[in-house]
């Protein structure tokens, strides 16, 4: 799961701050136009591109546990997080989730709609109160064939998403359950991290239970693996948040 490609809040609106004069007077709209600077398939397109996205995007707000899309429900819109986190699972015939991957502001949801299915063959859920976007697919698409930058923008996003799978399986087939978990936890860092005096701390409060999900493993050995880590001084705990306290003795275990 690769949570580094994505760019940080800061690093996006830093960048963007320029258009901060420019924003949309409507509330609602403006809210939309910012979580598109905020996305990398957005961020970097021309501004008539994000200007059409935003007259056509509906604005909603999830509350927290609650699905975004469900699986199997039509696959009609592209969704970007303007604000908040959501987890990305699959669910089994027997009604089992397991997580595929975790996204948050800026992030797009929904992408596999883009390959022409039909229905969305998993399900997003807000991890807490959520700021979402729903673009129609309709509208994405007329956007690719008259501007071959947005076309391209999207086929980056969809490379990107198959390399993450591909990351991940190989990490399945060649890395033990600690190696795996070291490179969790570096993505996390990279994704979530915030800098603190004690280190790095993953904002995210995911659980023992959901990291062992996405590395495939059980509850009980990850949390035996996180309590050799901290021992060793290499993590550190902050209520149920993970601090990475020394990233390089880290990277050493993948």
């Amino acid at each position: 799961m690769d949570y580094s490609s994505a760019p940080t809040v800061s690093d996006l609106e830093s960048q963007h701050a320029s258009d901060a004069g420019r924003q949309p007077s409507d509330p609602a709209r403006a809210r939309v136009a910012r979580a598109l600077r905020l996305s990398s398939l957005f961020a970097q397109v021309d501004r008539s591109v994000r200007d059409a996205v935003t007259d056509a995007a509906l604005l909603d707000v999830v509350e927290s546990d609650v699905a975004i899309f469900e699986q199997g429900a039509p696959a009609d819109t592209l969704v970007v997080l303007g604000r908040g986190r959501a987890r990305v699972e699959r669910v089994n015939e027997e009604g089992e989730s397991f997580p595929l991957s975790y996204r948050g502001t800026g992030d797009v949801l929904g992408e596999s709609c883009l390959g022409g299915l039909l229905a969305r063959t998993e399900r997003a859920v807000a991890m807490d109160e959520a700021e979402v976007v729903r673009v129609p697919l309709a509208i994405i698409r007329d956007l690719c064939a008259q501007n071959p930058a947005f076309g391209g923008a999207v086929f980056a996003l969809l490379v990107a998403r198959q390399r993450e799978t591909e990351d991940r399986i190989e990490s399945m087939l060649f890395k033990n359950v600690g190696g795996r978990l070291a490179e969790f936890l570096l993505h996390a860092a990279a994704r979530w991290g915030v800098p603190t005096p004690r280190g790095t701390l993953i904002s995210a409060p995911i659980t023992h239970a959901e990291i062992a999900q996405v590395i495939g493993s059980t509850r009980e050995t990850v949390t035996l693996t996180l309590g050799a880590l901290r021992k060793e001084g290499v993590l550190d705990v902050a209520g149920r948040r993970l601090i990475v306290k020394d990233r390089e003795a880290l990277a050493r275990k993948r």
